[in-house]
């Protein structure tokens, strides 16, 4: 059925998908930072060796909405964002507040920027006039899929297929699986300010990673709560896995 929607979608509105895409096809750097406060740098991500993939976007955009399952799906497939494979999503017209309001409401994990942190500029940047538009920039600063079109028919698997195209492999969220309804688990407050409880049987090392999956902190217990605080973390979006495979999603905002 899903399938069926966003097919129509694109028969009600193929006249207008040629205008969703960049006209470029080198990159052109910039640094934006996310609805929580987290900066990043395209550049520097490519240097890295990581590809990156742009969801230009806006919270009340129809297409938007329908495809975003589809991105959200193969973030998840392409290693959320600890691989070959960066995702974040840009709106020019959003607030940070609607920003986080979207990521919630569609199961967002990867950064998402607004105007509020320079999404605007970023849109100009690229010559992006239609929403959704959907860019994949290589390490080498190459620009192989510059728009919607480029993924038609469209699916999460299909976005996959499209970047092992270019040599982009999938890979298993081995540090980003995120069970929010584990029963053994227990994360407070979330959103955080100065700290965060953890709570759960055997959590035994307990490792904290930020948006990019890079590891920021470890911590080893035998008890079965763990106070960590965190006035010393940059506001933004983090994992906390403890030993036994847990895994909890962890909002910091130093308001």
């Amino acid at each position: 059925m899903k399938r069926l929607s966003i097919l129509i979608v694109f028969l009600l509105f193929g006249a207008g998908l040629h205008a969703q895409q960049t006209n470029l096809t080198q990159a052109v750097d910039f640094t934006v930072t996310d609805c929580h406060g987290q900066t990043y740098n395209l550049f520097d991500i490519l240097d890295r060796g990581q590809a990156v993939f742009i969801d230009f976007f806006f919270y009340s955009c129809g297409q938007c909405q329908v495809i975003s399952p589809y991105i959200t799906g193969s973030y998840t497939q392409m290693g959320c964002n600890m691989h070959d494979v960066f995702y974040i999503e840009i709106s020019y017209m959003d607030s940070d507040a609607a920003c986080q309001q979207w990521a919630n409401e569609y199961g967002v994990e990867f950064p998402t920027v607004g105007k509020d942190g320079g999404g605007n500029e970023v849109f100009d940047l690229y010559g992006i006039t239609a929403c959704p538009t959907l860019v994949l920039i290589m390490p080498d600063r190459s620009i192989p899929i510059q728009g919607l079109l480029d993924l038609y028919p469209f699916s999460a698997q299909d976005v996959v297929n499209a970047m092992q195209r270019y040599g982009l492999q999938p890979h298993d969220c081995n540090t980003t699986s995120v069970d929010e309804n584990s029963n053994t688990l227990t994360l407070y407050p979330n959103p955080a300010n100065e700290s965060v409880t953890l709570q759960g049987e055997n959590l035994g090392v307990v490792s904290i990673y930020n948006a990019l999956g890079q590891k920021v902190d470890t911590f080893i217990t035998d008890e079965s709560q763990l106070v960590i605080p965190t006035d010393k973390y940059q506001d933004g979006i983090y994992f906390i896995k403890t030993s036994n495979g847990n895994t909890q999603r962890l909002v910091i905002t130093h308001e």
